[in-house]
């Protein structure tokens, strides 16, 4: 018990790794033989790139609140079930899978004596031969080669006694008939009818009426290694929907165990269970149901549960650390997954190019070869790079979730050169992840810049918002939703509406107000308060020295803030605000010893549902390992890799990551050569 255990039978299903995580697992790849080919042009193809991981410090994220702290060593997820994410609903509620029973729509029981009396009232239409043919009906089995139905003349009847007739089937004979209403046209011989036809269901299928209690229903959906918008797909495609009918608030994780709302307009539990089954370690549940959809942003934040492995340094400078960060907080930074996993071509760069209308520029950049492709996708960029084909290049990929595939359908249909027209092919949300990236970066750069220059103290010009409730997001017409490790919900974002110019100040601009030498002396206000821009067209700047700097480093890469009005609306950034800071007053911890890389630290929902034993602590020994168990809960849209990084004071990105872990195992291993040697050695009798 307690150990992770792949399966890898059946469709949708992981094979999960029990050693630590290497991103070179991939499942596409191929193994490489060599030794079975000697071919020198074959065997320099298989001789692995070195991979450049993108850093911390290249976007922008380089200072923290206490630097006098020392950091310490710890592994963050070494395996997925190091790491758990529950989101929080709007009413705070931590949402947890725990009600597997799936609703069955209910026909509340009419009293016999009142049948018998709607039966009396429907005599003249219905008589005991049409009835008799009707229950003969429902004793047969269905067979779809043959008409199983009876029809009934109801043009005479008012809507209130056709609705009396439905009830009487669904209450006399269940799902077993169903009942509809029909207009049949006129023909030569005979006027338009209204007619009423009772039929066997085909298998599967009851009375198409709606009987829950609202339109839409909502259930948690616990996940285990798989992006959300993976999960969202195969429910929505097993439900004959688009991807875009399976709402959800925003994306957790892949690489995680984690529970979110999901919700479906008009399909029944029964139906989206069984959508749900076989999905390989995706468990549903808790179903309710709801009057409106869930949009993206319904949530409050998100409670996290995670296991740092390989502690080495002592618990009281460990300790220390977490206190500092409890009291001061971390700096708001957006996290390396914004902006994408390749340092050669980082997601900013191509949000650059689309903001500076260079759309070739931005086609290039999506599609060029880069250091960290997977095998497939690296030879794909490769042809294309070379051959400039792109229907030969899209015809390679399998499938149509890729954006480079999007993008090559575009190219290949609209011209080699119709760079703007091909990028349209692309979803609105995707395409808006590349500006948003380099609005990002932006704030990063500022963050830091802000923090390096003038500490953790208030100055006049800080920006704080308004209403009375600080820590409320000002929402927008619109948010996207960029991939992230929790939910990315683009805070704030005013999307821009063309060319034409504001007569005058907007509502977004006075959302936010400066601080002033008096405001400051009061003491209402701490940095926790204080906002930062994300730079736009409508947006209000600091008014000190940070808002210069805003103008500098847009003017880097030749922009101003007034280009971000884009022609094209797409692409137009009117702005946002984000927290400079984030305080976690909830943050608790542990610490916990285990014995190999494979024990389970941290129980998931599925596993508190079914009883399931995680691996025991094992008693205080040499061979122990020690791990910190972290549970804290963060507002959305922000990152705890960046609540980690305070902690380390070092890189958190993949690549030191496991660097990190593969010298803590040796220097683990090396500690345990000599005992294992001095055990082998003769005893002496």
């Amino acid at each position: 018990m307690g150990k992770e255990r792949g399966r890898g039978r059946g469709r949708g299903r992981r094979n999960f790794q029990s050693k630590p995580y290497n991103k070179q697992n991939w499942r596409g790849q191929k193994k490489e033989h060599s030794k079975h080919n000697n071919d020198q042009s074959q065997s320099v193809n298989r001789v692995p790139q070195q991979k450049c991981t993108l850093l911390e410090t290249q976007v922008g994220i380089t200072e923290f609140t206490n630097a006098d702290i020392a950091g310490f060593t710890g592994i963050l997820k070494s395996r997925f079930s190091d790491f758990h994410v529950n989101e929080i609903d709007t009413d705070g509620h931590v949402l947890q899978l725990n009600d597997l029973n799936v609703p069955k729509a209910e026909i509340e029981a009419v009293d016999p004596t009142v049948l018998d009396e709607w039966r009396d009232k429907l005599a003249p239409i219905i008589d005991k031969e049409v009835w008799q043919q009707i229950a003969d009906l429902s004793a047969l089995k269905y067979d779809n080669k043959s008409e199983q139905k009876v029809d009934i003349n109801v043009s005479s009847l008012t809507k209130e006694e056709r609705t009396l007739i439905h009830h009487l089937v669904k209450q006399l004979y269940r799902n077993k008939l169903v009942s509809k209403t029909i207009d049949q046209p006129a023909d030569q011989q005979v006027e338009e009818q209204k007619i009423i036809r009772i039929a066997k269901p085909k298998p599967g299928r009851s009375d198409s009426r709606w009987n829950f209690p609202h339109d839409f229903v909502s259930f948690l959906v616990h996940k285990v290694n798989m992006d959300t918008s993976e999960v969202a797909s195969t429910i929505a495609n097993r439900l004959n929907l688009h991807p875009s009918q399976v709402n959800y608030c925003g994306t957790k994780d892949k690489r995680a165990k984690t529970t979110q709302r999901f919700c479906i307009k008009r399909r029944t539990p029964e139906a989206i269970a069984n959508a749900a089954r076989g999905i390989g370690n995706v468990h549903i549940g808790n179903f309710s149901f709801r009057p409106e959809t869930l949009k993206l942003g319904d949530l409050k934040g998100n409670r996290f549960r995670i296991a740092l492995r390989h502690i080495t340094h002592p618990r009281e400078h460990i300790e220390q650390a977490l206190e500092s960060l409890k009291e001061r907080g971390f700096i708001n930074y957006y996290g390396l997954q914004r902006f994408g996993n390749s340092a050669s071509v980082p997601t900013h760069e191509v949000g650059v190019a689309l903001l500076k209308r260079d759309y070739k520029l931005a086609c290039e950049l999506i599609l060029k070869p880069r250091d960290n492709d997977v095998e497939f996708m690296r030879a794909i960029r490769e042809a294309w790079w070379e051959n400039r084909d792109s229907a030969a290049a899209a015809a390679k990929f399998h499938g149509n979730k890729f954006i480079e595939k999007k993008l090559l359908d575009g190219l290949a249909t609209y011209g080699e050169n119709d760079y703007a027209a091909a990028l349209r092919r692309i979803p609105r949300n995707m395409l808006l992840l590349y500006p948003h990236a380099y609005q990002s970066l932006i704030f990063n750069r500022i963050a830091s810049r802000r923090i390096k220059e003038f500490g953790l103290k208030l100055i006049p010009g800080d920006l704080v918002y308004v209403e009375e409730e600080n820590d409320q997001q000002v929402k927008a017409p619109e948010e996207s939703v960029p991939p992230a490790e929790t939910d990315e919900i683009m805070e704030d974002v005013l999307e821009g509406e063309g060319d034409n110019p504001l007569e005058e100040e907007s509502i977004f601009k006075r959302k936010v107000r400066p601080l002033t030498d008096e405001d400051i002396a009061g003491g209402k206000y701490k940095l926790s308060d204080v906002v930062l821009p994300l730079p736009g067209y409508d947006i209000t700047y600091p008014s000190n020295e940070c808002g210069a700097w805003y103008d500098e480093m847009l003017a880097e890469v030749g922009l101003t803030s007034e280009q971000l009005r884009h022609k094209e609306k797409t692409y137009a950034l009117g702005g946002a605000y984000r927290k400079l800071l984030i305080k976690t007053d909830d943050l608790k911890w542990s610490f916990r010893r285990y014995s190999t890389y494979e024990d389970t630290l941290i129980a998931s929902d599925w596993e508190q549902l079914k009883n399931i034993e995680i691996t025991p602590e094992p008693p205080e020994s040499d061979n122990c390992y020690t791990a910190l168990l972290l549970e804290f809960t963060l507002p959305t849209a922000v990152y705890a890799t960046m609540l980690l990084r305070e902690l380390f004071k070092q890189d958190t990105s993949t690549a030191t990551q496991m660097q990190l872990e593969k010298e803590e195992i040796i220097k683990k291993l090396a500690q345990e050569v000599p005992i294992i040697e001095a055990e082998a050695q003769p005893q002496p009798i």
